[in-house]
């Protein structure tokens, strides 16, 4: 029984330029689109939060046209509460007053507690529904610099009245209730920073999913491949070859002799 030769080096190269070929235009088409459909995601999330700080009248364009849809008249009231370092509190309190008064509000009401060497307390502020949105991210900021943000909770209620009847824009509600708290002593954990480690994660998770997609996807279809060029280089091309021999051959024989 005749035994069957190893592939040859040739015959290998071919199969792999193929699979290659083969699988990088199926990957290739599969990329491009992922890449469309996250871009458009982005724009479409993008679009969806400017839309909805237009709709309910907190967006801070001043070129902004207005619509019957920002002339309705609602009722906006938020509430934030944080944290802050021991010794800050009187800082930050003075500053939300300074930029109430700079937004064209004033303060409402102002509580303020000292128990234990420890403030704490709430400030209301009135001012212009267009200004809110701004004074909240100005807090926001203060309040993370010298502490932390438990929470901030917005409440918005449509009152327009009914048709015919007037009433004025009534002011934006912003409640600010702080607390400082003690900070106890302790001695952190060193910090350890992987940043060349951060940096080479996601290349290595890429390379790694393309090694298994090679082992899975990619093994099969070259030794698919390997096995036609086997079949073709080794079966019919021989065949083909005396099959054109003989039917040369026979042309040659039938042809007449010269005299």
């Amino acid at each position: 029984m005749p035994s069957l030769k190893k592939p040859k080096k040739r015959e290998l190269l071919v199969a792999l330029i193929i699979s290659v070929a083969l699988l990088g235009t199926i990957a290739y088409p599969k990329t491009a689109r992922f890449n469309e459909n996250y871009a458009g995601a982005s724009s479409i999330k993008l679009q969806s939060s400017e839309s909805v700080l237009e709709r309910w009248g907190l967006s801070q364009s001043t070129t902004q046209t207005p619509s019957v849809e920002n002339e309705r008249i609602r009722d906006i009231r938020q509430w934030i509460r944080g944290e802050l370092k021991n010794g800050t509190f009187e800082e930050v309190v003075t500053s939300i007053e300074d930029e109430t008064e700079s937004l064209g509000g004033y303060i409402d009401s102002e509580d303020v507690t000292f128990t234990e060497d420890l403030w704490s307390g709430e400030i209301v502020s009135k001012i212009p529904q267009n200004n809110s949105l701004r004074l909240v991210f100005k807090v926001r900021t203060l309040i993370s610099t010298n502490g932390k943000v438990i929470s901030i909770t917005t409440n918005i209620r449509d009152i327009t009245p009914p048709t015919g009847t007037t009433i004025e824009k009534p002011l934006a509600t912003i409640r600010v209730t702080l607390r400082e708290v003690s900070e106890k002593p302790s001695q952190p954990l060193p910090r350890i920073e992987f940043t060349f480690i951060a940096a080479v994660v996601p290349y290595l998770s890429t390379f790694f999913t393309w090694v298994i997609m090679g082992l899975v996807i990619g093994l099969p279809v070259y030794f698919t491949i390997l096995g036609i060029v086997l079949l073709i280089n080794r079966a019919l091309a021989p065949i083909t070859n005396k099959i054109f021999k003989k039917s040369f051959h026979k042309n040659k024989e039938t042809l007449p002799s010269p005299v």
